[in-house]
């Protein structure tokens, strides 16, 4: 019988987690779970997970030696490859000369080496916990450094200063190699399970969902699924700096749109503290997000927004600017742009970075405003328009009706909500006149503060640099190794027009990703995926387009001659480009034309 080894992998960040998964899928001779926990979060998650009996953990850089120093089986470092470390430096000089490569020993080292023997010319820096490393990331800005190469925990640093960064991450093959030798050191360890009388007591007692937390609120047994636990935690860690737990406390606390009752109760067990907290789900939850309405608290989007891979090349200097600028004063924000401008990521860096009205980011799809939301937001319970200090956002404002843009309007101008807590409007940028109407409304009876997202055409001089940056994200993201792109790939795509902006770009490139077929992105596949994007764009925008999509009087044959003829006029008639990118050969396209 094949013995199975039992691994726990805690990965750094999201992308890591998803390539153990996918390597770990090769191994019929491991039993895998993984989860997502930077430095002391993974610590935390390794406590919580290691009673289950795992034979081995397997996790990345810092993270690793954190979990290393505070659980007894062993904790394997996935490795960064001397090929991991060359693609990101190959990728990197695509971008500048001007950048630094900064991390633990285990990245550093080698990275000496890789530079030694090619005679590259890069400043490398060495860090470890002691270090001060949101200082040395500034002193690189101050010297000129455009660019840095990094772990994940200097990443998260470098783009809190906005600093570009190109993240090392471990390919296939280091992540394979770890397997290999977890496998090699598998032993039976001793099962480290909390069977003592405070446990026992605890779940036989109140039935019921709980948290012990030794007398150092060090976590040491929890019944709750991993992200509730892990936010109930993370909550009552806050607390601890503000309450003396020397009797009972009951708290209420949000984790995706359920209210939980926190009952937290101080239990002495041989001379030694232990606190047990007793969680149960609120009576009245919080409106769930189907309804249109969907709740965060600045934890959660400062999460979010620290995972977001694509956030530094969304948010420039002018924007981060303009973001202070209007935290300056508590008026409400009217963010326009076309789509895919990163108008909701503008957003959550306004809510995250305000001193007020920092409590709770109150999402509202206002185009599904109907009685029902009405109720559920004037509520006088939990209705988020009663309260303050909160940030409430609504998306999709350009969508909302005649009757509930006057509705809402006088509902804050009578409730004082724009006073009570900050407001922000999404809308995307159209010529059509209602939004301008809208647009207007606010202005003159709201005070508010406008913000116009510049499309990614008008930043036609940083496309080079923000392709750059993005191939590195679709890399980590699909766990590829593309360097870079041909120079006349690189021109085609820096000369496209990206009518759906930076979320349009993305999908362009995360195709490209897949079709490659080298370490570099050719210029006939950009030319190919370019073209079925201008064709689909076309036929979205014109009437012709429609008629495409629409008539239903046409047959199958005279659908295909429209297409070949918008595909043709976007050639110029040139019908071998116009065969390769329908998938057919110029004898059959000239079949078609002929019939």
């Amino acid at each position: 019988m094949q013995h199975i080894t039992k691994i726990l992998g805690i990965a750094p960040y999201e992308e890591l987690r998803h390539s153990m998964e996918n390597v770990g899928s090769i191994f019929s001779n491991i039993s895998l779970n993984t989860y997502t926990g930077d430095l002391h979060e993974g610590k935390n998650l390794a406590l919580e997970m290691i009673h289950n009996d795992y034979d081995i953990v397997i996790s990345r850089g810092g993270t690793a030696d954190l979990i290393r120093k505070n659980i007894s089986i062993p904790v394997i470092d996935v490795s960064i490859s001397v090929y991991d470390i060359l693609g990101a430096i190959k990728l990197a000089k695509n971008y500048t000369s001007k950048f630094a490569i900064v991390g633990y020993s285990s990245i550093t080292e080698t990275a000496h080496l890789i530079c030694d023997i090619l005679d590259y010319s890069v400043e490398i820096y060495t860090i470890d916990d002691s270090s001060d490393h949101l200082g040395l990331l500034k002193s690189l800005e101050k010297k000129g450094i455009e660019l840095v190469l990094c772990d994940a925990i200097t990443n998260k640093l470098a783009l809190e200063i906005s600093l570009n960064t190109i993240l090392i991450t471990s390919g296939s093959e280091s992540i394979k190699r770890t397997y290999e030798q977890a496998i090699e050191l598998n032993m039976h360890l001793q099962k480290l399970k909390l069977q003592n009388n405070l446990l026992t007591e605890a779940i036989e007692k109140f039935k019921t969902d709980c948290l012990i937390l030794s007398s150092q609120f060090e976590l040491i047994y929890s019944s709750l699924d991993s992200e509730t636990n892990a936010s109930i935690y993370n909550y009552l860690l806050n607390k601890k700096e503000t309450t003396s737990f020397t009797q009972s406390h009951t708290f209420y606390h949000s984790v995706n749109n359920t209210v939980y009752n926190l009952k937290v109760n101080r239990s002495k067990e041989k001379n030694d503290v232990f606190y047990i907290v007793i969680v149960q789900k609120s009576v009245t939850p919080i409106m769930n997000s189907k309804f249109g309405v969907t709740y965060e608290d600045k934890s959660e989007v400062e999460k979010k927004l620290n995972n977001n891979l694509y956030k530094n090349p969304i948010i420039t200097d002018d924007i981060n600017n303009k973001i202070k600028q209007m935290n300056s004063n508590n008026s409400p924000i009217i963010l326009l742009g076309e789509r895919g401008t990163g108008k909701d990521i503008v957003s959550q860096c306004v809510f995250t970075s305000q001193k007020n009205n920092n409590h709770t980011l109150v999402a509202i799809n206002s185009h599904l405003l109907n009685d029902a939301m009405w109720k559920h937001l004037l509520n006088t319970n939990n209705g988020p328009f009663l309260e303050y200090g909160n940030t409430i956002q609504f998306n999709r404002f350009d969508k909302i009706s005649h009757e509930n843009f006057e509705k809402l309007l006088t509902i804050i101008e009578y409730t004082n909500l724009h006073v009570n807590n900050r407001l922000i409007f999404i809308c995307e940028k159209t010529s059509e006149g209602r939004t301008s109407e809208f647009y207007k409304e606010l202005m003159s009876r709201m005070n508010s503060i406008s913000f116009l997202l510049p499309p990614l055409r008008e930043r036609r001089n940083e496309l080079s640099a923000i392709l750059t940056m993005f191939l590195n994200k679709v890399n980590i993201e699909n766990n590829t190794d593309i360097v870079g792109y041909e120079p006349s790939a690189l021109t085609a795509l820096s000369q496209y027009n990206w009518p759906g902006n930076f979320k349009q770009l993305k999908q362009v490139l995360t195709e490209l990703v897949y079709l490659a077929k080298s370490l570099y992105i050719t210029s006939n596949t950009v030319n190919s995926i370019l073209g079925k994007q201008q064709m689909v764009e076309n036929m979205s925008n014109s009437e012709d387009g429609m008629n495409i999509l629409f008539n239903n009087s046409k047959t199958l044959h005279e659908f295909n001659l429209d297409i070949i003829q918008l595909v043709l006029d976007y050639h110029n008639g040139n019908q071998t480009l116009a065969a390769e990118q329908l998938g057919i050969s110029r004898t059959t396209l000239w079949r078609y034309l002929n019939k």
